[in-house]
């Protein structure tokens, strides 16, 4: 006789696909996640101070169909965390109310604590050590109709507390569902693929904060700007890159700008000389041997930002020190249409005439290469 898997068992293999350890969930951090921040265009209340109900319905039904256009299977792990230890049975019983065909349910206590950041002020460093218990449901269905509306009134007036506490996970796509008031939802997937049919769908209720990253091309030329050069191999332009409240404008070397951006796609970029996110130049092209790399070597002037992958974020430093996090998928997004504008620039002009030197063609065969392998899937 087959054993099935307890709860807990599950939810870790669903984590290690995230590369996380057990923790509580509402901490959760991934690369591939979006956060759909707008359920209804109307206000929470009346002009009497009533409830508006209408908001209510439109964050419920928007909710549902998120949900319902992800596909979730009829094999999924239900997770409520009492957060800090409350023994909330009220909760409990409501969230059992609208399973059905539950095959296991599990519990456990794990401990939690804030995460204490070096510029936190001592009034908001909490470096308390809480208890959460947590429910698991191995479960066919949910009247998500009926769950959804207890969690989206939580903060509004609601008779009970689902805030930020149920999550909804497809055991067999390990997709995570987490509606966490009526202010939201986020949805985690183990692999970028699965998340961009949503991308595309519910685009204008993402939550992307486009003003911590944009970046605008306001010309593109090459160097000889009369004309079209077939022997000018770089093209050239004016870009303005906003990173929080900094405008950096700077007249670059567009087609190295942009390789080296598609690369931060993957790996963190630390400020250097003749290697800077908008460079000046890019005089030298080094092919690596399989010629499906290149160093890109320009001299000291340009501009510069650091780049880090950090929980889940995308960290970018300005060289005056300034700070913004974007989400990943919004920062690829832009890097992508970024890159897309210069190739598109590429084919509207004449074919290049490539060096007969074997080194100086391999560089520029070499560009393109790691251009289209770094630059094969746009959101």
């Amino acid at each position: 006789m087959k054993v099935k898997k307890r709860p807990k068992d599950i939810l870790g293999n669903i984590l290690n696909q995230y590369g996380v350890e057990d923790k509580v969930l509402n901490r959760l951090t991934y690369k591939y996640v979006l956060h759909i921040d707008k359920l209804s265009e109307k206000y929470q209340y009346l002009e009497d101070g009533n409830l508006n109900e209408l908001y209510v319905e439109e964050c419920i039904q928007k909710a549902i169909e998120i949900f319902k256009f992800m596909e979730y299977s009829d094999n999924l792990l239900v997770v409520y965390e009492d957060l800090f230890g409350q023994e909330n049975e009220k909760e409990k019983e409501f969230l059992e109310s609208t399973l059905t065909d539950v095959i296991q349910y599990d519990t456990y206590k794990l401990k939690w604590k804030y995460p204490i950041y070096k510029d936190d002020l001592p009034i908001h460093q909490d470096d308390e050590v809480y208890t959460c218990i947590r429910h698991l449901y191995h479960v066919k269905e949910i009247n998500i109709q009926k769950l959804f509306r207890e969690i989206i009134l939580s903060d509004i007036g609601g008779k009970m507390d689902f805030c930020s506490s149920v999550f909804i996970i497809d055991i067999n796509s390990g997709y995570i569902f987490h509606l966490y008031d009526d202010r939201g939802l986020f949805l985690f997937a183990p692999k970028e693929e699965h998340l961009t049919d949503v991308w595309k769908k519910f685009h204008d209720s993402i939550f992307t904060l486009d003003s911590n990253f944009k970046i605008i091309v306001n010309s593109l030329y090459w160097l000889d700007k009369t004309k079209d050069d077939p022997n000018d191999l770089c093209l050239h332009g004016d870009i303005t890159v906003t990173i929080g409240e900094e405008k950096l404008l700077y007249s670059c070397t567009v087609s190295a700008a942009a390789l080296r951006m598609l690369k931060t796609l993957s790996e963190d970029h630390l400020p250097t000389k003749g290697e800077q996110m908008l460079p000046c130049c890019g005089f030298s092209m080094i092919p690596n041997g399989n010629l499906d790399e290149v160093d890109i070597i320009g001299c000291d002037n340009g501009v510069d930002w650091t780049v880090l992958h950090e929980d889940g974020m995308v960290k970018l430093i300005t060289e005056k020190g300034n700070i913004v996090f974007i989400y990943y998928l919004q920062y690829k997004d832009e890097i992508l249409r970024f890159a897309d504008i210069v190739e598109d620039y590429y084919k509207k002009s004449l074919p290049k005439n490539i060096s007969e030197d074997e080194f100086e063609r391999n560089g520029y065969i070499a560009f393109w290469n790691e251009w289209h392998r770094r630059n094969g899937g746009s959101l």
